[in-house]
């Protein structure tokens, strides 16, 4: 890894808007919401009509099951804030190792441009 100072701009400031995330202490969640649309079953409910219930989800990973955790409408807020900051997290992450893998397939080639060239 090279050291900071021989990072592009780029890099430099992904990496300075991970840390401070993460040194935030910002609670996050690599999770999604969705918007469910129900109908409960009960004969004189307006959802028997066609206007259905509408809940909202999170669908998360909880060890190895994927779960749909249900947010109360009071909560949708936190909640909407959890996913947010987890994809802006993954999009740096994402960001740096796009930069990192280039970097590498670059070392490669000049490596192997050197070598043809000692021969």
């Amino acid at each position: 890894m090279p050291p900071r100072t021989q990072l592009s701009a780029r890099d430099r400031a992904a990496r300075s808007r991970l840390m401070r995330i993460l040194s935030s202490a910002q609670p996050l969640a690599r999770a999604g919401l969705v918007t469910m649309a129900r109908v409960c079953g009960k004969a004189g409910c307006r959802c028997a009509a066609g206007d259905k219930h509408v809940s909202l989800y999170l669908a998360a990973r909880l060890g190895r099951q994927r779960q749909m955790i249900y947010i109360p409408a009071d909560l949708e807020d936190q909640a909407r804030a959890l996913v947010e900051t987890g994809r802006r997290v993954e999009e740096l992450l994402e960001q740096i190792s796009q930069s990192s893998l280039e970097r590498l397939v670059a070392r490669k080639e000049r490596r192997r441009a050197e070598r043809k060239a000692r021969r």
